[in-house]
């Protein structure tokens, strides 16, 4: 199948997403932790549900999605401490913004709880089709409590978001695998427990094993619980194995503790974050030419061109978002997920092209042949006619093409 038919495909799935990738599992959650004194805790909690995570009929002229969205606090015995409900309905104009993934609800929650561990279950339900998703999260606690000297608390990212989150004006809290710059600066609160008084506290940025950057700060604690802003300018930052490295001492007592983290390209989608990868896995719909021009470019270049040859194939230009980037790279990220086995990443698989190229089948069968002793699966496309015929020659998962697709 030629280039230009398969860069067509996935436009044509990515224009009716609305019935092909609807998924209650869509929504995102993210928990964070701080001291409010020595032996407790806050656990604030956000659940962000996009548009295109919910079922919107049409009703008057506009478009309605009815939700409701439980974040609850499980204790190791998987005890409910604590749980806040919430309903609402969605309303929009546009049917264009029913599959929205940047228009979105954002459910915040704050839990005031004993220092231990615990596992935050949050769950969506959409009340027009009865479909119900669920995720949790794990806050495992136990270094914090067994501290000798100090408590040192993971450092909460955050970016500019306009309102309240319980932090600073426009402070909204963002997780450490995908921290995202402002002006070529990165923000974080650092808190932790210690006795009042004098102390000294360091921060520092580890880079490709090395300080990138570092400062120090000696201040009096007037309670248990003390936090610092930081700013940290990362234009001239190594950010190969970032990490936060926190020292606390006071009273001849040191403590310290790191911190991974990793800061988010702004150019590339928000599940990839190196260039080589992201360019590697467009394998599937460059053409000869951009094969060609990417070989021959230096490790600076490749993200220019890697923004250049997605805003050729941006379906709706006048839009923020490049649909069909997102839409793509949504996909490969469900492909690893998935179809991974072993050593073999799932978007070279041949379940794993496939998907990316055409996305979700409308149906599919798996089966096993008795006689060969081997499984096959069969996915159906019906809007182009097409079936693929996957075969798991040992047993092991790994589906291969009985036919080889040409894209």
């Amino acid at each position: 199948m030629k280039k230009f038919i398969s860069i067509y495909l996935i436009l044509c799935n990515v224009i009716f997403a609305q019935s092909f990738n609807r998924n209650i599992d869509q929504f995102k959650t993210s928990s964070f932790v701080r001291p409010v004194a020595k032996d407790s805790i806050e656990i604030l909690s956000f659940m962000e549900v996009s548009n295109n995570t919910l079922q919107f009929l049409k009703k008057d002229g506009l478009f309605e999605a009815q939700y409701e969205a439980n974040i609850a606090i499980l204790d190791g015995e998987k005890e409910k401490q604590s749980s806040q409900l919430f309903s609402d309905t969605i309303t929009v104009k546009k049917f264009g913004d029913t599959t929205s993934k940047v228009k979105k609800k954002i459910i915040t929650t704050a839990f005031v709880l004993p220092l231990e561990s615990y596992t935050v279950t949050s769950s969506l339900k959409d009340l027009d089709i009865k479909l119900s998703g669920k995720k949790d999260k794990e806050i495992d606690l136990k270094g914090l409590s067994s501290s000798t000297f100090f408590q040192i608390y993971n450092p909460i990212f955050v970016k500019e978001v306009k309102g309240l989150w319980g932090f600073d004006l426009n402070k909204f809290p963002t997780e450490s695998g995908r921290v995202i710059p402002s002006n070529d600066i990165i923000s974080f609160y650092q808190y932790v427990v210690l006795n009042p008084g004098e102390y000294n506290i360091t921060i520092s940025i580890i880079g490709d094993k090395k300080v990138q950057w570092e400062d120090s700060m000696k201040a009096t604690a007037n309670s248990s619980v003390i936090s610092h802003l930081v700013n940290i300018p990362i234009k001239n930052i190594d950010k190969r194995d970032l990490k936060v490295k926190v020292v606390v001492s006071q009273n001849k007592n040191t403590s310290s503790k790191s911190f991974p983290f990793k800061i988010k390209n702004n150019a590339l989608f928000d599940g990839i974050d190196n260039i080589d990868t992201a360019l590697a896995q467009m394998s599937y719909i460059l053409t000869s030419n951009e094969k060609k021009e990417l070989k021959n470019l230096k490790q600076s270049e490749k993200e220019k061109f890697f923004r250049k040859v997605w805003a050729k194939r941006d379906p709706v230009v006048q839009t923020k978002v490049n649909e069909l980037m997102e839409e793509y790279y949504t996909r490969v990220v469900f492909a690893e997920e998935n179809f991974s086995r072993g050593a073999s990443v799932g978007w070279k698989s041949d379940m794993g092209m496939i998907y990316i190229l055409l996305g979700k089948p409308d149906d599919m069968v798996r089966s096993m042949n008795m006689q060969g002793s081997y499984n096959y699966e069969t996915w159906y496309y019906f809007q182009i006619g097409e079936e693929f015929t996957f075969i798991d020659e040992y047993g092991f998962g790994d589906y291969r093409l009985r036919t080889p697709f040409l894209y």
